[in-house]
Parts: structure tokens; C-alpha cells; sequence
């Protein structure tokens, strides 16, 4: 053993310390100490067995009645056998424990030889220097350790750790102090810790210092430190004074997070308080069996109660007694639910009564109990109002239905005389009149008609804002719908000779569910609106599919494009609103209601669409809208027999694109010519074309004179004749007259319907056009004629309708009825082919007298066509409804009966001149 004292018998200490083995850290770790050991030849040794907690391996006499009687209980896992001096066998063992200064045992000190001893008086002394000098080694070791873990805790550690005198001058410091303010160890060291003390927090921790001066210690004292970044940090310290050597041991820790949150937290707390006391609705608290906790100023003016009142009322003080019923049923969902919201009528202080909507939610406060939030709103006169509106409402339902009635009926006084003012005027103008008269007629024709747009609009208007109007979807082909629409303005736009150009996207499936009647009437007062607005060039109607959707529908765009007036662009966002126009000089200058546009967007709002625009002013408008539509399509015959090549001769080049891509399509070679001239050059260098199709409005040369030319080359050449389509936007007799001297038999009037081309051109060379819609069936007209009934009250709309029969029904056999009972007696009598029958009618009204013939008839259903202003909501519905096939409004046009009649009695019908 090293270091033992010197006047101790060198050969006793050797003996002993030869053999000694020595344990002297006091943690789980142990070292042993050998002295001499390669003197060794009869082994003996000694060992110190620190009392811990652990089991320590240590060598010991393998004898187990010695390691029973000698050794602490917990020192259990040991050698089995432990050779001492090349012997198994131990003859003498004593141990000896080892105290500090307070008594306790840091160790025992173990002899053990495989040899018999006689204990010593001399040998105690020896082992009393040996205990003493064992402490002290023991306790060294122990400082030793302790000393190294508080350095390593002091290194290791988060929080600051420092060492200073009490005139600011850092001793010593840990590693946490340099990452905490950002400033390195050696820039600390060499600064008073005041130089980093926020300059509001030195009069606080100049008055600490103070305190640890007096040998006060002190926790959780908080001041500020300025970090290398400017930024605040907020430490918490802890300090005790060394007064003897003048230091102060402290150790603090970054407490800026949590005093962040704290802030926002007495913010956030503030906030609350000052809303929850503000706030106009009344805000309550209350506990799980409905005490109230807190009420805010607004409560407390409801309730008539005041704050000294808090903590004696509960929700039975506000509920009146037959209505506790419902207060216990409320705690009982929110205290289930964790939330509840509803009405309840509340009884003030001084017994006035008041329903209120509540809302209320439960939450945990700080301590962890449940309480619930309640947030009220008198809805007093909100119940008096929806009473008041309730009453209000039956009356203006009663009020609208007389109004109803009152429109229906004026509608059908006002329709009545202006059918025979349009459909007379119309008649009168394709008589022999001299230029006065025209000129009368054609303001009387005009009146009338602008009378007629403006009393539909009012009324479709009417019912838009009521919403009575329902769209009604059936299976249509577009193609067609867009040239009634074209037909019905087609009068003023040849008066303006404007160019109509129809451009249908040729992927268009031929059928699609629509409401015919509402896109019509769309379609006309936006073709309608472009004629008004266009002096010169062209509108366009075109249709393009946008994308397929799958299971047989698409997203398709309709529009019209015109090259008028334009509108400025600052005026686009109120076309759209009901009787407005761009400009208050344009409804002067061109007259209209100004509802148009909004009929237009509210019907395609009832479609989930809506109406766009393009335009610019003094270049033209382009106005158009995108529907999802479902379509069924039908195989067509792609191909046009014997043509192959086609001449396209028209001075409109958008003209001529459209009729390139419908001929394309087809597979049919297109070659253009945007002049007369043109054409006659071309045919000039002896190119061959099955058909040239020839526009007849065109400068310089028209189409009539370039056939005439035409004609005269292939004469003089010898060559083929080409047959040759005309087709005008003036289908005039001058025109007929023409066509027939030139020997043209195939004519197609602007715009040009993809269908209606293609079947003149299957005429040409006898192909049966494939892709024709399917009429619907109806009998074949008797040998003699077409027996037509009219039922008619009224006997101009009478003399009217039989005019129009007779002129477009080369044998028409007219059949007059002036009530629904006389219509049922002549149908037995008459058995007539197709039936008209008007709506409103003594004796027996149209649906009435529908509905007799429909119970009369045997096996075959006559067409029976409705005449009706069509302004009650549900009317078309109550027609069909009643046994009807189809549905004809007032006033009547030459162009829409003729129509009509083509639809349902086959195809011998001649077009209106």
C-alpha cells in the first residue's frame, strides 16, 4: 500500500500490504492495489468491500460457512474457487470495517490466509494504521469523484452555472452561459456580469447582489440579459453567498419561451375579459347544474339582475316553472353531448319574458372542472317579424295569384286582336300594293310585332322573378332549333342585307335533350339584339363542343357574333340587369324594353349556366353561353357518292370556311373563289367539279350573271355540265324567276344547314340521305286533301289560321269549329287528318275538348296542335298533359305554322313565300 506511515514495522506492513487488494472509490466502480506483488510466494490478502447497493465480485475464501458468517448478505456472486498460493483451502479469515468521522462504514478490511494465524496485539496496530490510512485514501477518492462529476455537470449542463464576486467579476462559468447569450466564454470573462443586465433590470440586481452581501440566499429572481443578437432574454436565477471568500454560487435557467407564452397567455386573458364584458350579445358561464359563475354587462341588462346577484341565480331563476322540464333535458345534452343549442323563453327580474337562441359548449377552467359556455341572442322581434312575414307572404301568394290570373286573362285580350293585326299585315304585304301602302303596312307589321317582343317580355319576366318558369327537356336536333330562330328574325336581317352565317361544330352529335322553346327564345333575342346593333357585315351563329364529358354528354358552346356597334367596356357589367341597355340613347335610337338580356341569363341560370360577352366598340359583339347537354347520336353516311370535287364560289371568306369544313368532313376536295371572276378563271383552265355552289349576293358580278357565264364557257367548251347549287339569303321571285330560266333546281336559302346541304347534294346524284331525323308517325292524308280542324273562338285568329292553311296546303280541306263542343261534334263527323285547337273557348275549353277526342278516337291518334298564348306557368305541360302533341303560341307567323305543318303533316308543304 502506498503512502502508509513510516514508523510502522517495515516486515509487518509488507506482509499485510503484499496481499492487499483495495477497493477505494465509493461508487459502483472498483480498483484494486497490489503491492509487491511479484514478491509474493504464500499469498495472503486483504480487500476493502464498500457497502453499496451493488453486488461487487471481489476475492474472498472460498469456504462457504466463511463467506456465510463474514461477508454482508448482498455479497453473493463470488468466485467459486479462488487459488491462494496454488491452495484451495482457506485456515484463517477477519475482517475489520473501516468508519469515517460520523460513524458510518465506507468499507471493510479483509484478511484471509490458507494458513492458520494467531492474532496479534501488534498485528491491531498494523491493522488500525491500515483502516486510517484506507479512510483517508476512501474519502480522497470520493472528493476526488465528486469533484470530477460536479465538472461534469457543470460542463454538461442546460441551465447557467457560474462562479462571481460580489463586485460583478465572473469567476468561473459553464458552457451554457455562451450559447444562452450568444457571446464566446472568453468575451464573458473578461466583463462584469452587469455589462449584459437589460439597463431597466440593474436596480433590481444590483439590490439581489445586495441581499447575497447581507448572506441572504435568494430563488426565482427573473432579469433580463441583452444577448451578441440585441435580443431580450429572460433568466431565472438561483444564488447562495460564500461570505468567507467573498463569492456567489448561482445557477439560472432561459425562461424567455415560457414568459412569452404567459404574456400571450395575460393577453389572451385580457382580451377575453374585455370582450366577454363588451361584447352586445349576453355571454354567460355556468356550472353543470346550472349555477351561474360569470354574466357579463349585456346579461346582466337582459336579465334585470345585477353582479351582487351572482352566485344566487341559476338557470330555474330565468326559466319560467313549466318550462324546467326543458332546463334539466338541456344539462343533460350538454353534459352527454358536450355542446347544446336551441330556443328557450327567458322571465327578466321583474317578470317580463323574452325568447332568446342559445348555444352553448362545455369546457374544463384552470382547476379542471367542467363548466359551460353559453352564448344568447334575443330573437324577439326576429319572431314577431317572422310572424308578421309569414302573414305577409300568404298575402302577397294570394295577391300573386289573382295577379296571375289577371295577366293570363289580359294576355289573352291583348294577343287576341294583335294575331290579326301581325298575320293580317303580313298577308297584305305579299299583295300588289303600291309603295304608300307598302310603306304603311310595314310600319303597322313593325309596331305590332315590337308590341308583341315587349308584351312577351314583360310576361316571360314576370315569371322568371316569380320563379313559375320550369325548363322542359326533350329530345331535339340543334341544327334545327338555330334555324327557326334564324327564320323568325330573317325578315330584318334581309332588310339590312346582313350575311347569316351557321357554323355547327361538325363533332356534334345530331340529337341532344333540350328545351327547345327557351333556347329558341334565347337564341332569338340574341340574334335579335345583333341584328338591332349590326349595319353592316355579318352574325354568325356558331356551336362548338368543348369537351366530352362521357356517358353520351358534353359541355358545348353556343353563340352569336356580330360586326356592330360593339359596347364599351365600361358599360358591359350592367347589360345583364333587367331593363337597362348599354346606353340610354341606344334604347332611343333602337328601342327594346331593355329585358332581353336578362330573360336570356335568368333561363339559362334554371340550365346552371350563364350569359358571356366579348366586345369591343365601333368592331362587334360576341355573345355566348356553355351548356352540359346529353346527347344521342345516329349512324351517318360519311360519304356523297359520285362527288368528289366541289367549287365553293362566295365573296365572304368565314362563309366559305364553313362550307369547306361541312364538305371535308365528308371527304369531298374544296377548291374556292371569292369572286365571280375568280370562278370563271378557274373553270377557265378546264377544271372539272362535280358541283359548284354558288352565293348570289356577291359584287361586281352576282351569282346569277357568274352562272350565266359559267354555263356559256361549258357550252362553249364542250365540256360537262356541273350541277350547280344557289343559295341566297332573298329567296324572291325575281330570284325564282332567274333560277328557272338558268334551269337551277337546287336551291338552299342562308344559313346554310349542314343537313340541308348535304340532302340537295344526295339529290344530285340520287343518294338517300342516311342522317334525315325520324319523323314521328302520322296518318297518310285521304285521296282528296288534308283535312285540317280549327277550333277558334275568335273569328279573326279563325280567318287567320284558315288563310295560312290554305296557302301553304295545296289541297287543304279546311274544317271550322267556334267551341271545344263543335270541334268534338265535327271530329266524329269530319274524322279530320290534323286538328288546331285553341285554348280558351265557350261550351268546352281546349284541354276539355282534348281530352273527349283522345276517349273517341279508335286505334289511330290524330295530331292535335295547341293554340294558346302560352303565358301561364305550366300551361305547355297542362297541353301535353291533356292529350296534345304539340304547342303553337299567339300570335300566329306564316314561317311558324308553316313549320308546324311540315312537323306533322308530312313534307308536301310548300315554304312560305
Amino acid at each position: 500500500m502506498k503512502n502508509l506511515p513510516s514508523d510502522q514495522s517495515p516486515q509487518q506492513l509488507d506482509d499485510i500490504c503484499r496481499s492487499e487488494t483495495l477497493i477505494s472509490r465509493y461508487d459502483h466502480q472498483f480498483n484494486f492495489m497490489v503491492h509487491s506483488v511479484a514478491q509474493m510466494t504464500d499469498v495472503a490478502f486483504c480487500a476493502v468491500l464498500m457497502p453499496c447497493e451493488c453486488n461487487l465480485v471481489v476475492a474472498c475464501a472460498t469456504d462457504e460457512s466463511i463467506k456465510r458468517v463474514w461477508l454482508p448478505d448482498e455479497f453473493t456472486n463470488l468466485a467459486d474457487t479462488l487459488q491462494i498460493g496454488g491452495k484451495a483451502d482457506t485456515r484463517f479469515i477477519k475482517k475489520f470495517p473501516v468508519e469515517n468521522a460520523q460513524g458510518k462504514i465506507a468499507a471493510y478490511l479483509v484478511l484471509a490466509d490458507h494458513e492458520s494465524k494467531t492474532w496479534r496485539a501488534d498485528d491491531q496496530k498494523v491493522v488500525d494504521r491500515a483502516v486510517s490510512h484506507s479512510l483517508s485514501i476512501i474519502e480522497s477518492n470520493n472528493k476526488k469523484y465528486r469533484l470530477a462529476m460536479y465538472h461534469k455537470l457543470f460542463d454538461v449542463s442546460s441551465g447557467l452555472m457560474g462562479i462571481a464576486n460580489f463586485d460583478g467579476v465572473f469567476i468561473e462559468i459553464n458552457p451554457a452561459f455562451s450559447e444562452v447569450l450568444g457571446i464566446d466564454r472568453n468575451e464573458l470573462m473578461v466583463h462584469e456580469y452587469f455589462d449584459f443586465v437589460h439597463p431597466d433590470d440593474y436596480e433590481k440586481t444590483s439590490s439581489i447582489v445586495q441581499e447575497l452581501r447581507a448572506g441572504r440566499s435568494i430563488n426565482h429572481f427573473v432579469n433580463r440579459y441583452i444577448t451578441r443578437n440585441e435580443e431580450v432574454r429572460y433568466i431565472e436565477w438561483a444564488a447562495t453567498p460564500d461570505l468567507e471568500d467573498e463569492l456567489i454560487y448561482t445557477v439560472g435557467r432561459d425562461i424567455t419561451e415560457s414568459v412569452h407564452k404567459d404574456e400571450l397567455l395575460i393577453k389572451g386573458k385580457e382580451k377575453f375579459q374585455k370582450f366577454f364584458n363588451n361584447v352586445r350579445g349576453v355571454l354567460c358561464i355556468h356550472d353543470m347544474e346550472g349555477n351561474f359563475t360569470e354574466l357579463n354587462l349585456a346579461g346582466y341588462m337582459a336579465t334585470g339582475y345585477s353582479p351582487e346577484d351572482l352566485g344566487k341565480i341559476s338557470l330555474y331563476d330565468l326559466i319560467p316553472p313549466e318550462n324546467h322540464g326543458k332546463v334539466r333535458a338541456y344539462l343533460n345534452a350538454v353534459n352527454m353531448g358536450g355542446q347544446a343549442s336551441g330556443e328557450m323563453t327567458m322571465v327578466k327580474k321583474n317578470g317580463e319574458s323574452s325568447i332568446w337562441y342559445f348555444l352553448s359548449v362545455v369546457n374544463e377552467d384552470a382547476d379542471g372542472n367542467r363548466e359551460v359556455l353559453t352564448n344568447m341572442v334575443d330573437i324577439s322581434e326576429r319572431k314577431k317579424m317572422d310572424r308578421q312575414l309569414k302573414q305577409a307572404k300568404e298575402e302577397a301568394e294570394m295577391a300573386y295569384k289573382a295577379k296571375a290570373e289577371f295577366v293570363a286573362n289580359m294576355s289573352h285580350e291583348i294577343r287576341t286582336p294583335l294575331n290579326g293585326i301581325i298575320g293580317f299585315t303580313e298577308l297584305l304585304l305579299q299583295t300588289d300594293l303600291d309603295e304608300t301602302q307598302r310603306q304603311y303596312l310595314e310600319l303597322i307589321n313593325q309596331s305590332g310585332t315590337s308590341l308583341y317582343g315587349i308584351i312577351n317580355d314583360i310576361l316571360d319576366f314576370s315569371k322568371i322573378e316569380s320563379n313559375n318558369l320550369e325548363l322542359s327537356y326533350d329530345k331535339i336536333v340543334l341544327e334545327e332549333v338555330i334555324s327557326e330562330a334564324v327564320n323568325i328574325v330573317l325578315y330584318g336581317l334581309e332588310k339590312k342585307r346582313l350575311e347569316v352565317l351557321l357554323d355547327i361544330d361538325p363533332l356534334l352529335p345530331r340529337y341532344m335533350w333540350m328545351d327547345a322553346m327557351r333556347l329558341k327564345q334565347i337564341l332569338v333575342n340574341l340574334l335579335g339584339n345583333a341584328q338591332k346593333f349590326t349595319e353592316k357585315g355579318e352574325i354568325k351563329v356558331y356551336v362548338r363542343v368543348l369537351e366530352e364529358l362521357g356517358n353520351n354528354s358534353m359541355r358545348i358552346r353556343v353563340g352569336i357574333k356580330d360586326t356592330g356597334i360593339g359596347i364599351p367596356e365600361d358599360k358591359l357589367p350592367i347589360i345583364f340587369k333587367a331593363f337597362s341597355q348599354g346606353d340610354g340613347s341606344v334604347t332611343k335610337k333602337y328601342g327594346g324594353t331593355g329585358l332581353g338580356l336578362s330573360i336570356s341569363n335568368k333561363l339559362l341560370e334554371l340550365a346552371d349556366s350563364r350569359l358571356q360577352v366579348e366586345s369591343q366598340e365601333g368592331v362587334g359583339s360576341d355573345f355566348f353561353f356553355d351548356l352540359s347537354v346529353t346527347t344521342e347520336d345516329e349512324e351517318l353516311d360519311l360519304r356523297l357518292g359520285e362527288i368528289k370535287r366541289v367549287l365553293v364560289v362566295d365573296d365572304n371568306s368565314n362563309n366559305r370556311k364553313i362550307l369547306r369544313r361541312m364538305l371535308e368532313i365528308k371527304g369531298v376536295e374544296v377548291e374556292e373563289a371569292d369572286s365571280g371572276l375568280r370562278a370563271l378563271m378557274t373553270l377557265s383552265d378546264d377544271a372539272k367539279f362535280d358541283v359548284i355552289i354558288m352565293d348570289y349576293h356577291m359584287p361586281i358580278m352576282d351569282g346569277i350573271e357568274t352562272i350565266r357565264k359559267v354555263k356559256e364557257l361549258q357550252a362553249n367548251q364542250n365540256s360537262e355540265q356541273s350541277f350547280i347549287v344557289l343559295y341566297s339569303s332573298s329567296d324572291n321571285e325575281e330570284l325564282k324567276q332567274a333560277c328557272q330560266e338558268l334551269d337551277i333546281e337546287n336551291r338552299l336559302v342562308k344559313p346554310i344547314r349542314m343537313n340541308q346541304m348535304y340532302d340537295v347534294l344526295a339529290k344530285i346524284k340520287d343518294i338517300q340521305e342516311k342522317s334525315a331525323p325520324s319523323k314521328p308517325e302520322i296518318p297518310e292524308p285521304t285521296e282528296q286533301s288534308l283535312r285540317i280542324l280549327i277550333a277558334e273562338d275568335n273569328p279573326i285568329n279563325m280567318t287567320l289560321t284558315r288563310v295560312f292553311a290554305n296557302e301553304l296546303v295545296a289541297d287543304a280541306y279546311v274544317i271550322e269549329a267556334r267551341d271545344g263542343k263543335e270541334a268534338v261534334d265535327l271530329f266524329q263527323k269530319e274524322q279530320p287528318d290534323l286538328i288546331f285547337m285553341d285554348i280558351q273557348m265557350p261550351n268546352l275549353n281546349g284541354y276539355e275538348a282534348t281530352r273527349k277526342i283522345r276517349a273517341l278516337e279508335d286505334h289511330v291518334e290524330i295530331p292535335i296542335i295547341a293554340l294558346t298564348a302560352g303565358t301561364m306557368p305550366g300551361e305547355r305541360e297542362k297541353c301535353l298533359a291533356a292529350g296534345m302533341n304539340d304547342f303553337l303560341a299567339k300570335p300566329l307567323l306564316k314561317k311558324t305554322f308553316a313549320a308546324m305543318l311540315k312537323k306533322w303533316a308530312g313534307s308536301d308543304i310548300q315554304d312560305p313565300v
